[in-house]
């Protein structure tokens, strides 16, 4: 049976490598965000009928990408921040055994799993508004006022009148989707990594109160002994 410090390092490896790629899919998810957005100051989410049909609209409800963009790199700052702690108890076996940092390590994993959530939200239901806006526009025979007809799953292309087109151009559709995918798996991925962190503070508690029931028992025996 493995030792009570093999067992920490085990806990803390698997802790390090799920954070690892958690993290990975956090800044996958945010890198895409912020190409298909200009940073969040061209944004295609949630638009409406009347904004599809309105040709002197170039961006729409810009907060949103915002929003995700914000959210994302949130995420991303708090896993890489629990991502070096950890890999710093890997690397020199330490444990941190005081309440305050245990709360910010706590801290880091809720805000991590909360602002991922918020960015897999916004982006999958924004884009899916807009998809589902171009849809029944074009569907009902109508032409978007926007300069391309969005392309959902894929770059955009503007048609040049001459029986060919530009482009592309962003928002990339499918990077959008594999953005909110990745927001997800992160926030899987955060959550499977807190739960070995707790399973790893569960497993210590038991044996340094072991240790420390060991140390006062010795002492009130040598105690005992003096007497």
């Amino acid at each position: 049976m493995p030792s009570a410090d093999n067992m920490k390092q085990i806990f803390s490896i698997a802790s390090l490598v799920i954070l690892f790629l958690s993290l990975g899919a956090a800044g996958t998810s945010l890198g895409f965000l912020q190409a298909n957005t200009n940073n969040g100051a061209s944004c295609r989410f949630y638009i409406s009928h009347s904004q599809a049909m309105n040709s002197s609209l170039v961006d729409y409800n810009v907060p949103t990408c915002k929003l995700s963009i914000a959210s994302a790199a949130i995420a991303t700052i708090c896993l890489a921040l629990l991502t070096a702690i950890e890999l710093i108890s890997v690397s020199f076996k330490i444990n941190v055994k005081t309440l305050i940092a245990k709360i910010l390590q706590i801290g880091f994993f809720v805000g991590s799993m909360l602002f991922l959530l918020i960015t897999m939200i916004v982006v999958s239901t924004g884009w899916g508004k807009t998809c589902a806006t171009y849809k029944n526009i074009t569907r009902t025979g109508g032409v978007p006022g926007s300069v391309f007809n969005l392309d959902c799953n894929g770059p955009q292309y503007i048609s040049d009148g001459l029986g060919s087109s530009i482009g592309p151009f962003p928002p990339n559709g499918a990077e959008i989707i594999i953005a909110a995918v990745f927001a997800g798996v992160g926030v899987l991925l955060a959550a499977g990594a807190f739960f070995v962190y707790i399973a790893q503070q569960q497993y210590i508690r038991p044996n340094n109160e072991s240790f420390y029931s060991r140390e006062l028992n010795t002492n009130k025996e040598n105690n005992d002994n003096d007497d």
